[in-house]
């Protein structure tokens, strides 16, 4: 571990993850980190955990002086064409100089339309009019994020679009060409969309704009129905590897990182084996602190034609029928009750898929505010599947509103019933879920539940969105008989 002076001067730029090896940083894998530091080369850390927590934040803050930190966006929503959210740009940018990142990364798909948010990386059509609608939604949060390289990410597409006019690989090339920004590679994501396009993989990975790849991620997943699913909670599969080679070979300077959100039970060292096959993959070379070269100057996003004037006609009405697509693929997606949704031009199997991913995503996500109900894995997910299923996804805290209403669910049934009490209190000292959407309790709070057994459990939090909540029990009173 550096000492504090000399962490305290420490800065980073893309050249100290060339060649790298990292993790995406999870709290059931930090004190593993931390107890072996020198596994890691650098982490990356989802930057919207450090928006919703102040205490996450200054977490992250300090472990990047010990580590180079990338933070990896998943809702600027670059693909919108409506356009971003400049204060969360803002807010990416902030958090960039307080990890003195060398990178900031983020997805080439959209997250909301039409005032809905999906909770979900949304594809966009390989259209030239999605190209020119991402260029110019980084030219926007370049502004907001002029000192640090913006790289752009595939993502996964469990349905396609009628009017898809350009192969994947093309469309990341025009995107990097059009944006100035290079790849985050996700080589899972390009497996699993050529595995189920029926294309072979090491062929689309050839075709990729490989050059400009300056990270890449690695993640597991399974089949189902034929499908396959990029999971991010089951091993890496041997596959992937084989393209992770190939890629290796043209951009052999491209940091790796393992991504992991499930499935924690086996720890940190699954993950480090993973790295150490994929550091054989780039055919055992010096990783960055062993003086891997530098990146090229594609890096700094030097050669940005995003910022150019005004766009044709022709291209504000392509971008309006984006907008009109998007909105009736936010409603397809989100629409309750649950059954598939239609979009124009949008493969209705896919959408149904999709659908599916989203209702799985959501129930981990509230699961895991739900600590004591999780136990109960057999009854709480099922039940947790009919309550997510039956409601429409909040615009805030989502995760927080599905746990709640996951909580007074299970209240009523007799096995749930006392864990479903004692975490719908804690949430309710965490939160104000009487609205339409939850937001942080930011005054005290004092509250009180009674338990099948007339147990009392109590919990209290002090002044403040961080203010520790605190929970404890008192026996019911005990009547004696008269004599």
């Amino acid at each position: 571990m550096r000492s504090a002076s000399t962490a305290s001067a420490r800065t980073t730029s893309p050249a100290d993850l060339a060649g790298a090896h990292g993790i995406g940083l999870r709290k059931e894998l930090t004190r593993e980190l931390l107890a072996d530091p020198e596994g890691v080369d650098f982490l990356e850390v989802v930057a919207e955990a450090c928006f919703s927590s102040a205490r996450t934040r200054r977490e992250v803050v300090a472990l990047s002086e010990r580590w180079p930190i990338v933070p990896h966006g998943i809702k600027l929503s670059l693909g919108s064409a409506e356009g971003i959210d400049l204060d969360h740009a803002r807010r990416l940018a902030a958090l960039a100089r307080d990890l003195r990142a060398p990178y900031v990364s983020e997805h080439v798909a959209f997250t909301r339309a039409s005032g809905r948010e999906i909770g979900h990386l949304t594809p966009l059509p390989r259209t030239a009019s999605a190209v020119e609608v991402v260029a110019r939604n980084v030219g926007r949060a370049r502004a907001a994020l002029p000192d640090t390289p913006l790289l752009l990410e595939n993502v996964a597409a469990p349905f396609g679009y009628a009017e898809d006019s350009i192969p994947e690989p093309e469309l990341y090339a025009l995107v990097c060409e059009a944006s100035g920004c290079d790849l985050l590679l996700d080589v899972s994501n390009l497996y699993a969309n050529a595995v189920n396009a029926g294309l072979d993989p090491l062929e689309v990975a050839r075709a990729y704009p490989l050059e400009r790849a300056r990270m890449i991620h690695l993640a597991g997943g399974v089949f189902e129905d034929g499908f396959y699913f990029d999971t991010h909670a089951h091993d890496v599969p041997e596959a992937i590897f084989e393209v992770l080679a190939a890629v290796l070979a043209r951009a052999p300077e491209a940091a790796v990182l393992i991504e992991r959100d499930g499935h924690f039970g086996a720890g940190l060292a699954p993950r480090l084996a993973e790295l150490a096959r994929a550091n054989a993959c780039r055919g055992g070379r010096a990783s960055a602190r062993q003086g891997a070269g530098a990146p090229t100057a594609h890096a700094a996003g030097t050669r940005s034609t995003s910022t150019r004037g005004a766009a044709h006609p022709e291209q504000e009405g392509a971008a309006a029928r984006l907008e009109v697509l998007q909105a009736e693929v936010a409603r397809a997606l989100t629409d309750t009750p649950r059954q598939p949704g239609a979009a124009a031009g949008v493969d209705a199997a896919g959408v149904a898929r999709a659908r599916t991913i989203l209702e799985r995503k959501r129930v981990e996500e509230a699961l895991a505010h739900l600590p004591r109900l999780s136990r109960h894995v057999d009854e709480a997910r099922p039940l947790a599947h009919a309550s997510v299923g039956a409601r429409a996804r909040t615009s805030r805290l989502a995760s927080i509103a599905d746990a709640v209403a996951i909580a007074e669910r299970a209240r009523s049934e007799r096995t749930l019933a006392d864990d479903a009490e004692r975490d719908l209190l804690v949430l309710r000292a965490r939160f104000d879920a009487t609205g339409a959407d939850p937001a942080p309790r930011r005054g005290p709070f004092v509250g009180r539940a009674v338990l099948s057994n007339g147990t009392s459990t109590w919990a209290t939090k002090g002044l403040g969105e961080e203010a520790t909540v605190r929970v404890w029990g008192r026996a019911p009173a005990v009547t004696k008989a008269p004599v």
